[in-house]
């Protein structure tokens, strides 16, 4: 199961409010797979699968091991950066 088959396919992202290609989904950290990318596209196809053949393990571990912030605190950090400049 190759990215090329899905890259092209759109779902509705819950951390940006519209619709974004699959390609998004799976470089948005680095090159690692958005935190969210099972929860948003098990339902179009085994995500899992697709995971497990398309990363290494430490990879994965990146992209899941640490929890991310919830949306308003991410905005608020971005915002205290921004004063700070």
């Amino acid at each position: 199961m190759s990215a090329a088959e899905h890259d092209h396919l759109e779902v509705h992202c819950p951390s940006l409010g519209g619709q974004v290609p699959f390609k998004y989904c799976r470089t948005m950290q680095a090159n690692l797979p958005c935190a969210n990318i099972v929860r948003c596209w098990c339902r179009r196809f085994d995500i899992v699968a697709f995971l497990a053949q398309n990363y290494e393990p430490e990879d994965l571990e990146k992209a899941f091991g640490t929890p991310r912030k919830p949306r308003l605190e991410r905005l608020l950090d971005i915002l205290q950066r921004l004063k700070r400049k």
